[in-house]
């Protein structure tokens, strides 16, 4: 009987070295004050475009084809990282993220021309809205009630110049999971595949 290879994956945007290694020590700066359960490594952060989840590994080539494909008649977008917010209950929320600005009307245009293009593979499109951000934490955990009100005051905005925080972006990347290390995301990219 044979085993299908299964490889967990997802469709993100990308985000650059500095902006990354900008959150690095932001994300220090600010972990003391915000008590979540798991804060996500700065190597992987993206903006993600859809989840696939456990996926054949003989899809992957035709899935980055989809994407190349996309991606050769979609303009580049501006995007730049916007103050914090949280997803679920204001007392105890489950994700920590930053917010994402710019071509988000383009933005959602190229979420919804992914999600169309691999409906045909067998991936169904999300119910739900698509909501652009960089998840930064999951899991709050601390005994106290969440104070929303101290997002505001741990900006990064307020202390980095503005073209550190802004870049454009003219890729879309299908991403590996590897749930036992950090950073636990690894790009798959099409030249890779045509190589192989």
């Amino acid at each position: 009987m044979n085993q299908v290879n299964l490889v967990r994956l997802f469709v993100a945007v990308p985000v650059p070295p500095g902006i990354k290694h900008a959150f690095a020590s932001w994300i220090d700066q600010i972990k003391p004050h915000l008590s979540f359960r798991k804060w996500v490594h700065p190597g992987d952060l993206h903006i993600t475009l859809q989840f696939l989840g456990d996926t054949p590994s003989g899809s992957v080539l035709r899935i980055n084809q989809v994407l190349h494909e996309i991606m050769t008649v979609t303009s580049p977008l501006s995007l730049r990282v916007e103050p914090l917010g949280f997803f679920g209950r204001s007392t105890q929320p489950s994700v920590l993220w930053a917010g994402v600005g710019g071509d988000v009307e383009a933005l959602r245009n190229l979420q919804k021309r992914v999600a169309e293009a691999l409906t045909p593979l067998g991936f169904s499109i999300e119910d739900r809205n698509f909501h652009p951000h960089l998840t930064l934490a999951r899991n709050y955990i601390s005994k106290t009630s969440f104070d929303r009100n101290k997002l505001s005051t741990l900006t990064m905005l307020n202390s980095s110049p503005e073209d550190l925080l802004s870049w454009k972006s003219n890729e879309v990347m299908l991403y590996r999971s590897h749930l036992n290390k950090r950073p636990m995301y690894e790009a798959i990219t099409f030249d890779d595949l045509k190589s192989e």
